[in-house]
């Protein structure tokens, strides 16, 4: 027949448990201030990048090695985009709430803004002016659909 199990033994095992619910809790809670401020850093990139490639685009004349450079970041943002938005990241966020209570069309609208960076990067690297233009115009489109509908009025 096995021993009870001591309580101050019992304390001891349970302590270090009890000690870090706390901390774990608040880990969870640093995460999405990092996700918040990770997506708030990415968007302001990519406004930023967009202007940039804006007025990189010159014709023949471009300069199509910071086209390429500028289209592969703006890629990079809009893939990091897709996972800066877990649940429980809303609190003290701008966006609006229904990037988190009807996901389906934000997503749809991160997913065309890719797309759209995904051909600028391409067609930077082919050096065909009617592509990056194309792409370049599909991502602002929906930069601004996407704000009009997501961004919250402060």
């Amino acid at each position: 027949m096995r021993k009870p199990m001591n309580k101050k033994v019992c304390a001891l095992v349970l302590l270090p448990l009890v000690i870090s619910l706390p901390v774990l809790a608040k880990a969870g809670i640093d995460s999405y201030d990092q996700a918040i401020a990770q997506r708030q850093t990415a968007f302001s990139s990519i406004e930023s990048d967009l202007k940039t490639a804006s007025k990189s685009i010159d014709g023949q004349d471009s300069d199509w090695q910071q086209l390429v450079l500028i289209s592969e970041q703006l890629a990079d943002h809009s893939k990091a985009l897709m996972t800066l938005f877990p649940e429980g990241s809303q609190s003290g966020s701008k966006a609006k709430k229904e990037v988190w209570n009807k996901p389906e069309k934000f997503n749809v609208l991160l997913a065309q803004m890719d797309t759209g960076f995904q051909q600028m990067y391409q067609a930077s690297e082919q050096q065909n002016l009617n592509e990056l233009k194309a792409g370049l115009s599909q991502a602002e489109k929906t930069c601004r659909g996407c704000h009009r509908s997501y961004r919250a009025r402060f």
